[in-house]
């Protein structure tokens, strides 16, 4: 997965590569690899600002305020897409791109509650057993104690 700040700079020059598409008269098809590369860039700058950070080369709101311009930037790029789609006359492909991304998040987030879910499970499950190990493992060890202090005593 690439960084943050990469993720930026490729969302801006797909975003660059589609206005310049766009002015040359092609269509959505010619641009359609640009717009797959900004979507996916602007779901890493978004999914990298939602995640809290400590850096230590700039104050946190310098960093805010970076995460916040790019968020923006990104925002005013995609709605200068859907004009794009609007007045290219395919607004309703516009539409179904967004249904599908909605229905693409819902989904990766119940696969990541899900998964959440069975992770805690399986470490309840492993924390149990270790509880069981260790029970028995002291059983064993005070039996053994046992065994020997009564050897010890009938040796006498």
């Amino acid at each position: 997965m690439i960084d943050p700040i990469t993720a930026f700079a490729a969302a801006q020059a797909a975003i660059k590569g589609v206005k310049a598409a766009i002015a040359l008269g092609k269509d959505i098809q010619a641009v359609s690899g640009d717009l797959m590369k900004f979507f996916e860039a602007k779901d890493v700058v978004q999914k990298a600002a939602s995640k809290p950070k400590s850096t230590f080369a700039q104050s946190d709101t310098a960093a805010a305020f970076e995460i916040v311009m790019q968020a923006k930037q990104l925002a005013d790029a995609e709605r200068e897409l859907n004009n794009y789609f609007v007045m290219s006359g395919n607004a309703d492909l516009w539409q179904q791109l967004l249904v599908e991304r909605n229905n693409i998040i819902q989904q990766r987030k119940t696969q990541e509650i899900l998964d959440e879910k069975n992770a805690k499970a399986k470490a309840e499950e492993m924390e149990d057993f270790l509880t069981w190990l260790m029970a028995g493992a002291l059983i064993i060890l005070l039996l053994a104690m046992g065994f020997w202090w009564v050897t010890l005593l009938m040796g006498k």
